[in-house]
């Protein structure tokens, strides 16, 4: 049989359709888009003057903070007499204040009185003359004895005490030359005991020369530790070389705690002297228009220039930028520094030039509530439209398919009601015109036209049945039945198709089940069309079990066969109204797609369920399972929908 034409929609409603919903989503999406554009442009041109407004504020509020600190700095070295003597700043954020003298930077180690005071103390003629001739005999003539006397003749015409601890220092080396370690060792300890402003003309504290020593000779640990730490958290500035020496001795101690200090240290004591290589160059640049800050090295500083009053030499302040930037960054304003090789970044002006500040997108992006408000109009304005349109689409696709499947099931109740018409009119014409059929032929004629009758009365049965489901009067008139006399009763109405058809009809009955209220024309209405379906799909098979038992406290009535199977598809829609599964087979077996409904619909009411179990090729098993309750009635007879 050919499968029924699907309907098709209207082209002229389809494309009206269409029209009526696209052409305003259009024209509201053109118009939503050109003003979120807009809102977008407004929103891009506060953002850039908000931008420059924060650089505006920046730019002033550093300058403000890092020229209060120059003055500061300046005033407070006119005031010491120099910035060769100020040490380390009072203000934390400030490196160093150096003099900038015929156009070199002189770095705060460099000048310094004391060191200036000990050079010119070398060249005492009693104090030197010894020195010289100790040296003479220790490194020399190697007369350390000597050495030593003369030493101690020079510490006893010192008249300062760093002469005095120089002359320690080297009377104590040539002591341990001469083999008189102990004194020495006391010598080293007490040089190692002096005061840190006691430095050599490099302006290393001679306490430092002390230290290796006594470290080589694993003496003295503590009091080197302790003075290491003094000299590292000293105010005044150690010369590379004292750092240095400093960081040797710390590769034999377990001084962790003064290791991160010193690596600063000796970091900021590089980037000084580099400072001091390219002083000339940055500090000649110059703004007529004000103060100019310099940004140099990594982690940056922001070195400037400034002529103290009565002095003719100018003094140079180096501040540490990210002390002072952090001051002014704030969770409403961060910002951070451009790297030398980044383009992107706000220039700060001519006070700061190469200076840029990268402010974070961000954090500087303003929500916008119009533009807020305009999306969400524009999603609904969309939205209803496009919902309304799909779930007009959903339903008529919902009308067609259940048109379609009407189509199909007029075109199979029409085949299912022509097949046992044309059977008893063709017996029935055979007896009226042939008198002379034997009594044995006659018989088999009539029971023809009887099953057939049958068959025709359950298929009407069937489409009045769903006719009644459908208009929600379909009722049920319950009374004690016994289900082995239904299950029975359906077997051998049955009996005569299958045998007809080559069947064998397998029938297993447990007889020991209790009565239960039922229906039991409507029992064996769906096991028919349970038999019925199973012949239907036996495919090459002939044999079909029908089964009674008892399981778990239920009645399970069991029809299986063997024939084609059902897919994992269509397992979870064959009790739809008029839905069969779409295989091949189908097209070529009559069935008006109603009986596994009516199956489901009788099964709920009575309080149970329809188990299936078929794979393709397998063949299948139906199984309806009814709750057996204790008692012979216990649901009064009557109706149910």
């Amino acid at each position: 049989m050919d499968a029924p034409a699907r309907p098709r929609l209207p082209r002229r409603q389809a494309l009206l359709f269409l029209i009526a919903i696209l052409v305003p989503c259009l024209v509201l999406v053109a118009v939503g888009l050109r003003l979120i554009a807009q809102e977008r442009q407004l929103e891009d041109t506060r953002r850039i003057e908000q931008r420059q407004l924060l650089v505006l504020q920046l730019r002033q509020e550093l300058l403000t903070r890092l020229e209060r600190i120059k003055l500061q700095e300046v005033t407070s070295a006119v005031a010491s007499g120099g910035a060769e003597d100020v040490g380390r700043p009072r203000q934390s954020a400030v490196a160093f204040v150096g003099a900038l003298v015929d156009g070199r930077l002189r770095l705060p180690w460099e000048g310094r009185r004391q060191a200036q005071r000990f050079r010119e103390s070398l060249n005492e003629p009693i104090y030197a003359g010894e020195i010289r001739q100790a040296e003479a005999d220790e490194l020399v003539a190697r007369q350390y004895a000597s050495a030593v006397r003369h030493y101690e003749n020079a510490i006893d015409a010192a008249r300062q005490p760093a002469q005095r601890t120089y002359a320690q220092l080297l009377r104590a080396r040539a002591l341990g030359k001469s083999g008189r370690r102990l004194e020495s060792r006391r010598g080293y300890e007490a040089v190692l005991a002096s005061p840190l402003e006691l430095v050599d003309e490099h302006g290393v504290p001679l306490a430092l020369y002390a230290a290796p020593p006594l470290v080589d000779a694993g003496l003295g640990r503590e009091a080197i530790h302790e003075q290491i730490r003094r000299a590292v958290d000293d105010q005044r500035w150690l010369p590379p070389a004292a750092l240095y020496l400093v960081r040797d001795l710390l590769r034999g101690l377990d001084a962790r705690d003064i290791e991160a200090r010193l690596s600063v240290l000796v970091r900021e004591s590089e980037q000084a002297e580099a400072l001091q290589r390219d002083s000339a160059r940055l500090l000649a640049t110059g703004s007529s228009r004000g103060p100019v800050w310099i940004t140099h090295g990594d982690p940056a500083w922001f070195v400037s220039a400034a002529p103290p009053p009565g002095r003719p030499d100018r003094l140079v302040v180096v501040v540490r930028a990210s002390d002072v930037l952090s001051s002014l960054s704030s969770a409403a304003r961060p910002f951070r520094v451009a790297s030398p090789t980044e383009t992107t970044g706000e220039a700060l002006g001519e006070s700061f030039p190469g200076l840029r500040l990268v402010l974070p997108v961000e954090e500087v992006r303003r929500s916008s509530m119009r533009q807020t408000f305009l999306a969400f109009g524009l999603v609904l304005a969309l939205g209803f439209p496009l919902l309304a349109g799909y779930l007009l689409w959903k339903d008529v696709q919902r009308d067609r398919r259940l048109a379609e499947m009407r189509s199909q099931f007029v075109s199979s109740v029409t085949h299912e009601l022509k097949t046992p018409l044309t059977a008893i009119r063709m017996f029935t014409e055979t007896l009226r015109l042939d008198e002379d059929v034997d009594h044995r032929t006659r018989a088999e004629y009539l029971d023809t036209i009887l099953h057939e009758s049958e068959r025709l009365s359950r298929l009407v049965d069937n489409v009045l049945d769903f006719g009644k489901i459908e208009r929600g009067k379909k009722t049920y008139r319950f009374e004690p039945v016994r289900l082995d006399e239904v299950v029975e009763g359906a077997a051998r109405a049955v009996q005569y198709p299958l045998a007809q058809a080559g069947f064998d009809l397998e029938v297993a009955v447990t007889r020991d089940l209790p009565p239960m209220t039922a229906d039991a024309d409507a029992l064996q209405q769906a096991i028919l069309n349970l038999l019925t379906n199973a012949m239907k799909y036996s495919g090459d098979s002939r044999r079909i079990r029908l089964g009674l038992d008892r399981r778990n406290g239920d009645a399970r009535i069991e029809v299986v066969d063997h024939g084609v199977g059902i897919a994992p598809d269509d397992r979870s829609r064959i009790f739809e109204r008029f839905y069969r599964a779409s295989t091949s087979e189908n097209q070529h077996i009559p069935g008006a797609g109603l009986g596994l409904t009516l199956v489901a619909h009788i099964v709920s009411a009575h309080g149970g369920d329809v188990e299936i179990d078929s794979s393709p090729g397998a063949g299948s098993r139906f199984t309806i399972r009814l709750p057996l309750r204790a008692g012979d009635a216990p649901v009064p007879a009557g109706s149910r929908t």
